[in-house]
């Protein structure tokens, strides 16, 4: 298992958002999205809702960030939903910035645990990848 992060920046959301999605495949619409908040998700794109700068004390709009890749799932999860990777690369950020993390092709497990959980409001994302579909 892996300790530690692939992915780890403290900064804020301006969106108040964190966009995941398949490097060569977004389309720009987050309006397939399904799901009641703060996680939003549908096959090549996930959204989760954190403290959002534009709102929130200036003191409260850094979200730290912490992403993972293991070989399993993990036992349990705030959040989760399988994303699909055609190209292997994994981009997450907003439109003020995005980082990408090099995967393999195919379908992956995001597990997402936030603190707090409450929509809107989540400081502290952990996001733990592992494959879909073992080779």
């Amino acid at each position: 298992m892996t300790t530690e992060p692939v992915l780890h920046c403290v900064r804020d959301y301006y969106w108040g958002c964190i966009y995941c999605y398949d490097v060569g495949g977004y389309d720009g619409d987050g309006d397939h999205l399904s799901g009641d908040g703060p996680f939003f998700a549908v096959d090549d794109h996930v959204a989760i809702q954190v403290a959002n700068s534009r709102i929130v004390d200036p003191h409260d709009a850094d979200v730290e960030l912490n992403v993972y890749v293991h070989a399993v799932p993990m036992a349990s999860s705030d959040h989760a939903s399988v994303i699909v990777l055609p190209s292997g690369v994994l981009s997450i950020g907003d439109a003020d910035g995005f980082d990408e993390i090099p995967l393999r092709p195919g379908r992956w497990l995001m597990q997402v645990d936030l603190d707090p959980r409450r929509p809107e409001e989540a400081q502290w994302v952990k996001i733990r990848l592992s494959p879909a579909d073992p080779p």
